[in-house]
C-alpha cells in the first residue's frame, strides 16, 4: 500500500507521543508499505540520526519524512497554552493543503493520523477521499472533580480544558466530519470510544495509545529478591493531572510496621512544588525526588524496585505502565479511564476513585497487601510481563492491518503508469514553485507497487 501518516508529533528519541507517531509511521515501512509521513520540524533531528544509524535496513528506502510548516507568529505563539492550540490547527491545514497535492501524484491507499491522539480537533485529511484510520485517540477523559485538592491550578488545567473540550464537540464541523468519514476510528479508553460514537463515528475499536519497543522489554522475567524495605517507583512529568499528591497522600495512610521507600523520577512545570509535598505529608526520608532522567535510568530503576504506583486522574493510558509490565513490576494505581480499561486486573491493584478518602486508603491497604505477599507481588508482575509481550510495535501493526482487512481497506486493484504518475507529480510541483511553498523530492513517487 501506498500510505500517509500524519504524526504532529514524531520523534523515535522520545517517548510518549513523539515516540508513538514515529513508530506508527516505521512500522508500516518495515512491512513493506511505501510511508511518506507528515510531521513537524520540531522532530527532524531525531528521524534523521535514526534513519542514519538504520540505513542498513530496507524501510528506510520506502519512507519518507515532510515537514510542513507554520508561519513564524504561529511559531511564537506556541509557547502559551492557546498558541498550541493553534499552531497543531494552522500545521494541520497547512499538511492537508500539501497533501492534497501529493495525492494528485502518488494515489494513496490509506490515510492515518496518529498524533496528537486526542479526538478534539480531528484531522484534515479527511478531505483527501481516502480511507482514513483515526488514532488511537482519546481526550474524553475528564480528572474527577472530587479530587481536585490534588490538582494544582484547577481552574486553568481542567475547567478551562473541560469548556475548550465542549466548544469544540459542538461547534467543530471539521471534527464531526472527521469522526463520520472515517473507515476505523481507534479509540484508547472507553470514555473517548463512547463520545466518538455519539459524534457519528461508523465503527470504533478500543486500541491501546502506546506500544513497547522490543528493546525496552527485558529479555527474560525479572526475578526479584525480597528486599527488607518495599522499593516503590513513580515515574511521570510533573504535570497538575499526575497528581503526584494523591499518591503521597496515600503513602501517608500506609501501617507503620510497613517499611517502604518510594523513587519519584520527572520534571516539570510542578517541579517546585515538590519539596513541599513531601513535608507536608510527613514523608521526608522515604520518597526522594530524583528530577528528569534518561531513558535508560528509567529502565534501570524499574528493574531495581518491587512496585510501580501511579495515581493520575487524567490519562488516556500512561506509557509509564507499559514500560513497568515490560519489566515485570506489579502495578498500584486508579480504577478509571485507561488503566480500567487496559491494564490486566491480574497485573494490578486498582483503587476505586468513589471519594479522594476511598482512593488513598485503597492505595494504603495495596501497599500494605503487596509488602506482605511478595509471591502475590510476582505473580502480578508475571501476568503484567506476559501481557506486555503482546504489546510490541511489530503485534501493533498486525492488529491495526488486521483490522483494515476486515473493513475491506487495502491497495487498489489497478495502479496508475508510472509515466502518467510523474506527470501529475510534475503539474504539482510547478503550482508549488509558483506559490514558493516546499514540495517533496522526486524520490517519494516509488517505482514499483508493495
Amino acid at each position: 500500500m501506498k500510505v500517509l501518516v500524519s504524526a504532529y508529533a514524531c520523534n523515535p528519541a522520545q517517548g510518549g507521543e513523539g515516540g508513538n507517531g514515529f513508530h506508527w509511521a516505521w512500522g508500516m515501512a518495515q512491512r513493506g508499505h511505501r510511508v511518506w509521513c507528515f510531521t513537524t520540524p520540531e522532530g527532524e533531528a531525531g528521524i534523521k540520526t535514526f534513519l542514519a544509524a538504520n540505513a542498513h535496513e530496507g524501510a528506510v528506502e520506502r519512507i519518507q519524512f515532510i515537514y510542513p510548516s507554520v508561519p513564524g507568529w504561529v511559531q511564537f505563539l506556541y509557547r502559551w497554552q492557546f498558541g498550541v492550540y493553534l499552531h497543531y490547527y494552522i500545521w494541520q491545514f497547512t499538511a492537508w493543503r500539501l497533501a492534497r497535492e501529493l495525492d494528485q501524484a502518488v494515489d494513496f491507499d490509506l490515510v492515518h493520523h496518529a498524533t496528537y491522539s486526542s479526538l478534539k480537533m480531528g484531522s484534515w485529511l479527511w478531505r483527501l477521499g481516502k480511507p482514513l484510520v483515526y488514532g488511537p485517540v482519546g481526550g474524553a477523559q475528564k480528572a474527577p472533580i472530587a479530587f481536585r485538592q490534588y490538582l494544582p491550578d484547577w481552574f486553568q488545567t481542567e475547567t478551562m480544558r473541560s469548556a475548550f473540550t465542549w466548544l469544540l464537540i459542538k461547534l467543530d464541523f471539521n471534527l464531526r466530519q472527521n469522526l463520520r468519514h472515517a473507515a476505523l476510528v481507534l479509540a484508547s479508553n472507553d470514555e473517548s470510544a463512547a463520545l466518538a460514537r455519539q459524534l457519528g463515528a461508523k465503527r470504533v475499536e478500543l486500541f491501546l495509545d502506546t506500544g513497547l519497543s522490543e528493546s525496552f522489554r527485558a529479555a527474560t522475567f525479572p526475578e526479584r529478591p525480597v528486599q527488607p524495605v518495599l522499593q516503590m517507583l513513580w515515574v511521570g512529568r510533573l504535570y497538575p493531572n499526575k497528581a503526584l499528591p494523591l499518591v503521597l497522600d496515600a503513602l501517608s495512610q500506609v501501617a507503620s510496621r510497613v517499611p517502604f521507600h518510594l523513587t519519584v523520577l520527572g520534571d516539570g512545570p510542578m517541579r517546585d512544588l515538590v519539596p513541599g509535598w513531601i513535608a507536608q505529608y510527613g514523608l521526608v526520608g522515604r520518597v526522594t525526588w530524583r528530577g528528569g532522567v534518561p531513558w535508560t535510568e528509567v529502565h534501570a530503576a524499574m528493574l531495581s524496585h518491587d512496585v510501580f504506583l501511579f495515581g493520575s486522574l487524567r490519562d488516556s493510558f500512561a506509557s509509564q505502565f507499559m514500560e513497568a509490565l515490560a519489566t515485570g513490576l506489579p502495578i498500584i494505581t486508579l480504577n478509571h479511564q485507561g488503566a480500567r480499561t487496559f491494564l490486566p486486573d491480574a497485573a494490578a491493584i486498582k483503587a476505586s476513585v468513589e471519594s479522594p478518602a476511598v482512593a488513598t486508603a485503597a492505595m494504603a491497604r495495596a501497599v500494605e497487601y503487596v509488602y506482605d505477599h511478595p509471591a502475590a507481588r510476582r505473580a502480578m508482575g508475571r501476568a503484567g510481563y506476559e501481557f506486555a509481550l503482546r504489546q510490541t510495535w511489530p503485534q501493533r501493526l498486525t492488529r491495526l492491518l488486521g483490522l483494515l482487512r476486515q473493513a475491506g481497506i487495502g491497495p487498489a486493484m489497478e495502479e496508475l503508469p508510472l509515466a502518467r504518475r510523474h506527470h501529475r507529480y510534475q503539474q504539482a510541483h510547478r503550482r508549488h514553485h509558483k506559490s514558493g511553498r516546499p514540495f517533496p523530492s522526486r524520490q517519494s513517487l516509488p517505482a514499483d507497487r508493495t
